[in-house]
């Protein structure tokens, strides 16, 4: 059986600093145009992914960052076959409003859009925005039914959930994602 071919991706940088820890000055710029010019040369030399970080506060060296999806789909407009993947916190999104925004940008980019579900490990993100800081635990277990709603949504015509962490009722997503 032959290997199958290898894929590249990339960590857009989105958040100033590019989430590293690190004294040396980095060289990367979290803003839009860098990034655009950054996607495009990723694509036209054989890049396939490109995962846009989440971080809703400055923490860590990350002074300023832009929102995941938002700034996934900007990068999918500017570009023609690179796949992007915004990454997401349970917790801090419903599915339901995810699973609506995912379709649209899965359209707009003819089927390029995925997330990455993070079950975050940041509390005062979700201290500082009024959500409940959850144990270890908890937060996969959400995060467990966050992709199990996702998936429904996405897949079926009908939607019903009574979960522990997320409730839907008589909910149907049209259209549905391309892929």
């Amino acid at each position: 059986m032959p290997a199958a071919p290898l894929k590249f991706a990339y960590w857009v940088p989105n958040v100033s600093g590019g989430l590293v820890t690190s004294k040396i000055e980095q060289r990367t710029d979290w803003d839009y145009a860098y990034n655009r010019e950054l996607a495009v040369l990723a694509e036209n030399n054989g890049f396939e992914y490109a995962l846009s970080q989440v971080r809703y506060m400055a923490s860590y060296g990350a002074e300023f960052q832009h929102e995941s999806t938002s700034f996934s789909l900007a990068l999918l407009l500017a570009t023609e076959r690179l796949k992007v993947i915004a990454a997401v916190h349970p917790g801090l999104w419903h599915p339901g409003v995810l699973a609506k925004f995912g379709a649209t940008a899965d359209h707009l980019s003819n089927g390029r859009f995925a997330v990455n579900v993070v079950s975050g490990w940041f509390k005062g993100e979700f201290t500082a925005l009024g959500e409940p800081w959850l144990e270890h635990d908890e937060r996969y277990r959400r995060s467990e039914e966050f992709i199990r709603a996702l998936r429904q949504i996405w897949t079926e015509d009908h939607t019903e959930l009574a979960g522990d962490f997320y409730r839907l009722r008589d909910f149907t997503l049209k259209p549905k994602p391309l892929n």
